[in-house]
């Protein structure tokens, strides 16, 4: 199984390139959503958040408050250390269960999309490393429009994330969603078919029926 890490900044485009991926039946592991899941009331991750937070970050439903939550890590480092201590670890298990279920069901490639790729080192478990970038000036104007901030907001947005510059360094592809979306689909389609090339062939033999048969194979010889 090939495993590609994706990952981008704020509003530079990356859900689109992961819709894009999904209309090719690629497998898509949504980190943020799984972080969603795992801060549900009752889960082991809620526990963790609210040992760490305290229950003034709940909802009157006893949920957590992730706009309240949000604004406070935003406006506080440590706090955001603190989250993401409270989170990474049940995120994590939870990554590693579906990539597991889709080895197990001789899947051949699977992206994990992780807005925290490179800040957490996981791309060290990825390859290869796919980076969603766009110009600086069109990554504040299309957040200027999505959150209704001003521009100086936006800005600050940005900057509290990791520089783009920094995580070029550290990817294998870079696609640039500042043009058009003929301009993105051609880009995503080759990348796509770039890291295809001999995944097919790495994921049957990994695969476990691969493996069952490649012993079995070899337990007749030897009999």
């Amino acid at each position: 199984m090939r495993i590609v890490g994706l990952s981008g900044s704020i509003a530079t485009g990356k859900s689109t390139v992961t819709t894009l991926l999904r209309q090719r039946k690629v497998v898509v592991i949504d980190c943020d959503e799984i972080a969603k899941q795992v801060v549900a009331k009752g889960q082991w991750g809620y526990r963790r958040v609210v040992a760490a937070f305290g229950t003034g970050i709940l909802t009157g439903e006893g949920e957590v408050d992730r706009e309240k939550l949000g604004r406070l890590v935003f406006a506080d480092r440590e706090a955001r250390v603190k989250l993401n201590t409270a989170t990474h670890l049940p995120v994590g298990v939870a990554i590693l269960q579906r990539v597991l279920w889709h080895w197990l069901t001789c899947c051949w490639l699977v992206v994990i999309d992780m807005p925290l790729l490179f800040e957490t080192g996981a791309y060290h478990l990825t390859s290869p490393r796919v980076l969603v970038a766009c110009d600086n000036d069109i990554q504040v104007e299309r957040l200027v429009k999505r959150d209704r901030c001003s521009r100086e907001e936006a800005e600050a947005k940005i900057r509290a994330q990791m520089p783009l510059e920094a995580k070029r360094q550290l990817a294998d592809y870079v696609i640039d969603n500042s043009g058009t979306l003929p301009q993105l689909h051609s880009q995503v389609f080759a990348m796509l078919k770039s890291i295809s090339s001999g995944a097919v062939w790495q994921g049957m033999v990994s695969s476990p029926l691969s493996l069952t048969l490649l012993l079995g194979m070899l337990w007749r010889v030897w009999k």
